[in-house]
């Protein structure tokens, strides 16, 4: 027990809250006997404990007293510790899910650019396409205005030819005419020359 008096085996004892603790070379309080003075949460070892309030211990090369009720047992908790360690794993946290976001926002933009790309291809795609049906089209265009001129064409021939076989029909019956006409004109001559003749003989 702590409060027991005599040597006990070296046991490791803590300063308590208080601030800078006097270590003295005796078990007295005497302004010439301050040996050092210890910071809170200063692990010592503990050589003995007395019954009058006063405890032997060692720091170090350095070996004093130091009253008792400045001594815990308890290992003081480093709460500045506690919360850089905390925030150090808060910190690793948010690290690790910032390299996932980031991984996770370059495969979304690579998927991007690879869909820009293949929007762009097809986009140059449609307007070649798109240039070789203006040129169809425009080709259609000119076939449709040459037939048009084709069919003028035609049209005027065949009205060509319909007064051509008109003027050849003419031609012909007149010619008939003037072929029977000659015909039944000779025949009447010889048939009058043929009577004349007759009537001479007679």
């Amino acid at each position: 027990m702590l409060l027991s008096t005599g040597v006990l085996a070296d046991t490791t004892v803590y300063v308590g809250d208080e601030v800078k603790i006097p270590m003295r070379s005796k078990d007295v309080i005497s302004k010439n006997n301050v040996i050092d003075h210890l910071n809170i949460n200063t692990p010592v070892t503990l050589i003995k404990k007395q019954a009058n309030g006063w405890s032997q211990i060692k720091h170090g090369d350095n070996q004093g007293w130091m009253i008792s009720r400045y001594l815990t047992a308890n290992k003081p908790q480093n709460t500045l510790a506690t919360k850089l360690q905390s925030k150090l794993n808060l910190a690793e946290k948010i690290n690790a899910n910032r390299q996932q976001v980031e991984a996770e926002l370059k495969q979304q933009i690579s998927t991007h650019e690879n869909e820009i790309a293949r929007l762009n291809t097809e986009i140059l795609n449609n307007n070649t396409q798109s240039l070789e049906l203006n040129k169809i089209q425009n080709k259609l265009l000119n076939l449709d205005e040459s037939n048009a001129d084709l069919n003028d064409q035609v049209l005027q021939l065949k009205t060509a030819n319909s007064s051509m076989h008109g003027t050849d029909f003419l031609t012909l019956i007149s010619a008939i005419t003037l072929f029977l006409g000659s015909a039944i004109g000779m025949g009447i001559s010889r048939a009058s020359a043929n009577r004349n003749n007759k009537m001479y003989t007679l």
